[in-house]
């Protein structure tokens, strides 16, 4: 058994993190940024966008954890739990973002409205609750899309674990290889509109990304037990996650690569103490604790401030205009880090508490 393991996520959360800080700050934005960017540091961050699914793979290991140790007796309290992890966050930065847009128009998604606090809120998706309400909403930050799909993650396992007893959340692995079936199907050219109905569901559910969750839950269930069946199922999810995730992107063999490396640098160090102790290191450690807060808020806010430091005309080497704005925003997420536990605390003091059962550790 792996006695480190909660150590070595966060450090792999931090790994995650300066993935995708370093992606958008240096390679996603090139075409609303003012100044041209380093050709290298734009090739090179390209592939940051996969510390996104190393997030997900991440979250399939913890939620499949907390459930199989009884931390949620039932559905609304595994609800309640999630929403109590996620929202608080959620909140503070999402009111961050509301009122820097207007500081900052140079920021990459535009202005913002009230409006627009709905999806932070109730964390849907804008283009549903435009269709619901009939009203314009957008997101506050394009990077709220991937917990939009992990709270649809987190649902569809509550019912399956909680309302039809699947303990070992099969359905799930179910719903994913009938996607997978589906986009073969569409690409022989089989499209009939029950199988275009059937695919655009699954996806707009997030099965899409379900690999990655997959590969977090069998990863577990090996750690957990320690069986040799287990093992071959971590390395049958891989091997199915790696080409699957390259066909979603159109064969690309880049991205086969990476997704490759990414499955790697999860489930690499199941098996090697060594790497368990460098993930566990404290710098990474550091980025782990504040990785959510700093996802939140870093897209907009750096890119944003790095235009509009070269718009007034200071003259600096490219790669130095996000520079300063990320350590600016690292530290912002450290504040919200430290403040959760405070909100927290003032949240459950107005809820019934007692009725969820509820505790303040981190998870």
């Amino acid at each position: 058994m792996i006695t480190k393991r909660i150590s070595y996520l966060d450090g792999l959360r931090g790994v995650a993190i300066l993935c995708v800080i370093f992606f958008h700050a240096y390679s996603y934005w090139g075409a609303v940024e003012t100044f041209d960017q380093s050709k290298l540091l734009r090739i090179f961050f390209s592939y940051g966008f996969f510390g996104v699914y190393l997030f997900f793979a991440i979250s399939g290991y913890v939620i499949y954890m907390s459930m199989n140790l009884n931390k949620s007796s039932n559905m609304l309290t595994f609800g309640f739990s999630r929403y109590l992890r996620l929202a608080p966050l959620m909140f503070v930065a999402s009111v961050l973002l509301y009122l820097s847009s207007f500081l900052i128009p140079e920021r990459p998604i535009g202005s913002a409205n009230l409006q627009d606090f709905l999806p932070s809120i109730l964390f849907m998706q804008p283009g549903l609750l435009t269709k619901i309400l009939s009203v314009d909403i957008q997101v506050l930050d394009g990077s709220f899309w991937s917990l939009f799909i992990e709270v649809k993650f987190y649902f569809l396992s509550a019912i399956l674990f909680f309302v039809f007893k699947d303990k070992e959340l099969k359905g799930l692995l179910i719903l994913y290889i009938l996607y997978l079936l589906l986009t073969i199907l569409v690409k022989l050219g089989i499209e009939q509109s029950y199988v275009l109905l059937t695919k655009k569901f699954l996806a707009f559910l997030g099965v899409n990304y379900y690999g990655w969750f997959l590969l977090g839950i069998y990863s577990y269930k090996y750690t957990h037990r320690l069986s040799a069946r287990h093992i071959y199922s971590v390395v049958l999810i891989a091997l199915i996650t790696v080409p699957a995730q390259s066909m979603m992107h159109g064969g690309s063999v880049a991205i086969l690569i990476a997704s490759a490396v990414t499955v790697l640098l999860f489930i690499a160090p199941l098996f090697n103490r060594s790497l368990r102790y460098i993930l566990s290191s404290k710098v990474l450690l550091f980025f782990g604790f504040v990785s959510y807060p700093l996802y939140l808020i870093h897209q907009n806010l750096v890119t944003g401030l790095a235009i509009k430091l070269h718009n007034s005309g200071l003259e600096l080497p490219s790669f130095v205009y996000p520079l300063p704005f990320i350590v600016l925003v690292i530290l912002v997420a450290f504040l919200m880090a430290k403040l959760e536990p405070s909100i927290k605390t003032l949240l459950l003091k107005i809820i019934p508490n007692k009725i969820f059962n509820m505790s303040l550790t981190r998870k």
